[in-house]
């Protein structure tokens, strides 16, 4: 019989929490407005409230709940509205900040309102009018049909530029806007080198320009160059016919007109490292994107990752795993579920719909058995296809692993994601393809007030420290970004399916299945692990008192060594387990 998850979950109603009344349901759906972390609880708590209504009030009374349904449908708009202006100002602060060009715009009172961040870089970012004006000794103002230039304000050769607002176009800045300030900084190598590729210079040619855009004397750029006199106009001649130009002047503004300048990118990167992201065309002519770190010839873990995929950051950091692999030889790859990063979209009906997919992925790779592991909401996806492919599967690893079956008594205090998934996933599905690409969005726009969110409610010191990583609250906005690239169909399936597509029997992984539990966690119940444990036929539950949700981002090093396919993966466990007793007993000590 296969392993139906669409049942009420065993759930233990806490009586003693009291539920909220229709009146603060309502102060509440505003507050979510102010406060769009609120809204998967908010959700939540609506839901309940309608199910812990009396069972036959909607047949009997179906307006009973219109007043507030249409409270929530108000505050959902403003709600919405709020996100996309939030977006709006992030595209276009964004594409200020990629400017190499500084901007600050000062109030008629001589205060800063708005700087972008060339600004702060270039070291141009003054508070005041007359902060500027003091920096700058020398005020030259050339001609009324010119910019007044304040000289060069730093070591770098920035140039500055103070305009009055009303000589910019009417309607286009603030009312409170009065004066305004541009830093041109000088040339980068970068800007140079982009010049020589697009007229073709040779890289002497390349270094007597940039040479002569510093002196504006030939004979000072050929010194410079250490070539003599007469080989530098030979090398003139060659870029003035190369670039189109025939005096030194017209060369040297062509230099500075160059629209890459204008931009403020990255170093070019000379690492000859390996491309992490790679695809796979599939037989019915879809695309499978996967991740791939560590030797080539190496034992393949199949990990699948959870929603927000970086508790392994394969994309963002694969420098980190890549020596330890080695050492291991190991190599991770991870699979890109249908609809999310590159992989194409396709309908599934269940979380086994993937595993044909899985497995022409291993045909390429040349893959006659992996070790499969997995990270919270991934370890459903990681039970269907071992499940389905048991001969390709030695083993499970599964971290903090998610079991639809068991819901906890609190939910309110899980984070974001488990209650997307796990609460109004199972409770109101139809709403996931309304809500998950709004939720997303609003995940991305305020990832900082989430994580505040999720430790207020932690126990857990160490998943407090993983939260509060400023890396962290960069790359989870950057990751749902790229996951969500192709739109949301790939995310609401895969949330759906996560508490509504177990297609598969649990008695069927007859291999050894490892699950690695927290005790601390507040996503991934760690009475939801037992219980999974104890539907599995070959399964151990490995506790970890001092650990919660995020283990895997701290204790990765052993988890891929246990992942190892040579039997000693519950030694290298105990190993792990004693070893964090002993220094939780000299700390106390």
């Amino acid at each position: 019989m296969v392993d139906s998850l669409n049942t009420r979950p065993d759930t233990v109603i806490d009586q003693q929490s009291r539920q909220p009344n229709e009146a603060e349901l309502v102060h509440m759906l505003y507050d979510a407005v102010i406060d769009n972390s609120l809204w998967p609880e908010m959700i939540s708590e609506l839901m309940e409230h309608i199910e812990l209504s009396h069972p036959n009030d909607l047949s009997k009374s179906p307006d009973r709940f219109h007043g507030l349904i249409t409270h929530f449908e108000r505050a959902m708009r403003l709600s919405e509205n709020i996100v996309a202006l939030q977006e709006e100002n992030a595209t276009l602060g964004g594409v200020l900040d990629s400017l190499s060009v500084g901007l600050m715009v000062f109030d008629h009172g001589g205060n800063k309102i708005f700087s972008n961040r060339a600004a702060r870089d270039y070291g141009v970012d003054y508070n005041s009018i007359g902060e500027l004006e003091h920096e700058v000794e020398h005020l030259h103002v050339s001609s009324e049909t010119q910019l007044p230039i304040l000289g060069h304000a730093d070591s770098r050769g920035t140039s500055i530029a103070l305009v009055d607002a009303s000589k910019i176009k009417s309607g286009i800045l603030p009312p409170n806007a009065a004066k305004i300030v541009v830093g041109l900084p000088a040339l980068t190598t970068q800007s140079f080198e982009d010049f020589r590729l697009r007229y073709f210079l040779s890289k002497a040619e390349g270094r007597l320009v940039k040479a002569l855009h510093a002196s504006n004397n030939l004979r000072k750029a050929a010194t410079e160059c250490r070539i003599t006199y007469e080989s530098a106009r030979t090398y003139l001649k060659r870029v003035y016919l190369k670039t189109g130009v025939s005096e030194q002047s017209s060369l040297l503004l062509l230099v500075d007109r160059n629209p890459l300048s204008l931009l403020d990118r990255e170093p070019q990167n000379t690492d000859p490292s390996l491309p992490v992201r790679r695809n796979l065309l599939l037989r019915d002519g879809r695309n499978l994107e996967y991740f791939e770190i560590g030797p080539p010839d190496g034992h393949i873990l199949l990990h699948f990752d959870a929603l927000t995929g970086v508790a392994i950051d394969a994309i963002g950091a694969p420098e980190r795993y890549i020596p330890h692999l080695e050492a291991l030889g190991l190599r991770i790859i991870v699979p890109c579920r249908p609809g999310t990063f590159g992989s194409h979209f396709k309908t599934m009906a269940g979380l086994s719909d993937f595993t044909n997919d899985l497995n022409q992925l291993l045909d390429h790779l040349d893959a006659k058995t992996v070790t499969v592991f997995s990270q919270a909401f991934g370890s459903c996806s990681a039970l269907a296809f071992a499940a389905t492919t048991s001969h390709r599967v030695d083993k499970l690893v599964l971290c903090a692993p998610s079991y639809p079956r068991h819901e906890p008594m609190d939910w309110r205090s899980m984070d974001v994601f488990y209650i997307i998934s796990g609460v109004i996933g199972r409770r109101a599905p139809a709403l996931l393809k309304a809500i998950v690409p709004y939720l997303m969005r609003s995940v991305m726009q305020n990832t900082k007030k989430y994580l505040e969110r999720h430790i207020t409610r932690s126990k857990c010191p160490a998943d407090i420290a993983v939260l509060s990583s400023p890396v962290l609250q960069k790359r989870i906005p950057e990751m749902l970004a790229l996951r969500t690239l192709q739109g949301s169909d790939g995310l609401v399936q895969e949330n759906y399916l996560n508490t509504h597509g177990w297609d598969f029997e649990l008695g069927s992984l007859t291999m050894p299945v490892h699950i690695l539990q927290g005790e601390l966690d507040n996503v991934s119940d760690p009475e939801g692990s037992r219980k999974l444990q104890a539907a599995l036929p070959n399964a151990m539950y490995h506790s970890f008192p001092s650990l919660g949700q995020y283990l895997l981002f701290t204790e990765w090093p052993w988890i891929l060594e246990a992942c190892k396919c040579d039997g000693s993966t519950a030694a290298v466990i105990e190993r792990a387990r004693e070893s964090m007793s002993d220094s939780k007993q000299i700390t106390a000590a």
